[in-house]
């Protein structure tokens, strides 16, 4: 037997099925409001906790503080506030001269310091001896691939020039550092040092391996590579030197100027 629905019936069921609807939507809705309060809530637990933590440092480091000076003391300014500074005017003030004796022993002191410091670059321990024919190069890790490029292509003309044949290794070394400091303070870019190949020497290439290994520790070097041929190609090295002061406080004002 068929059921008959009338209207009204009809109405009843969409108006039941909608407060249905209405119900779940006011449910996921209290939930999404309960869920954000909690986050609130954690939110501010957090905030306090951060907040007790920070009073909690300060509380301690307070406390070290009066730990480390006696309770009660008054600051070396504090103390001192008021108080004048006496002139001298009485009494001759008189530099006690340093015994001789003793001031001999602190130079011979000084120089053996100095000596064992400049054995170190004299040594062949940790160097490595390089091919008389063949390239050395090195680049620092701040130099730019592009201006290191156009060092080893020669493009950089050497300012100024050393040349070490018939020189013994100590002097070398002094030769070639007296060359750097003053380039720098010429603010001088790039310079050549003319070692030779040393095919003859013993061991052979002597001075261009000691040059190589210097050169790395010398802080006012960027970075090095064997000369062009018209320039001595395997007996040659173009070294590129960092900006003296004067021409940094020239590119900061130009960088300035620019602003």
């Amino acid at each position: 037997m068929t059921k008959n629905f009338s209207l009204s019936d009809l109405k009843r069921a969409v108006s039941e099925k909608r407060q249905e609807e209405l119900k779940k939507e006011a449910a996921i809705k209290r939930q999404e409001l309960a869920r954000q309060e909690q986050e609130r809530r954690e939110q501010q637990r957090l905030e306090q906790e951060k907040r007790e933590s920070r009073e909690r440092l300060a509380a301690l480091e307070n406390s070290l503080r009066r730990e480390e000076s006696p309770a009660g003391e008054k600051s070396f300014a504090e103390q001192m506030k008021g108080v004048k500074k006496l002139e001298q005017d009485k009494i001759p003030q008189v530099t006690k001269l340093m015994d001789r004796e003793a001031a001999l022993k602190l130079r011979e002191m000084a120089e053996d310091e100095k000596k064992e410091e400049d054995m170190s670059f004299f040594s062949t321990a940790g160097m490595t001896f390089v091919d008389p024919a063949g390239s050395i190069s090195y680049r620092t890790p701040g130099l730019q691939y592009g201006v290191f490029r156009k060092l080893k292509a020669g493009e950089y003309s050497p300012e100024a020039w050393v040349d070490l044949h018939n020189h013994t290794v100590e002097n070398a070394y002094k030769d070639v550092r007296k060359t750097i400091v003053r380039a720098i303070r010429k603010n001088m870019r790039c310079i050549l040092i003319i070692h030779g190949k040393g095919e003859f020497s013993e061991p052979k290439a002597l001075l261009k391996s000691y040059v190589a290994h210097w050169l790395r520790h010398m802080p006012e070097v960027l970075g090095y590579h064997t000369s062009m041929p018209w320039h001595g190609g395997a007996g040659s090295t173009y070294v590129l030197l960092k900006k003296g002061e004067l021409a940094r406080l020239e590119t900061r004002e130009e960088i300035a100027a620019r602003r």
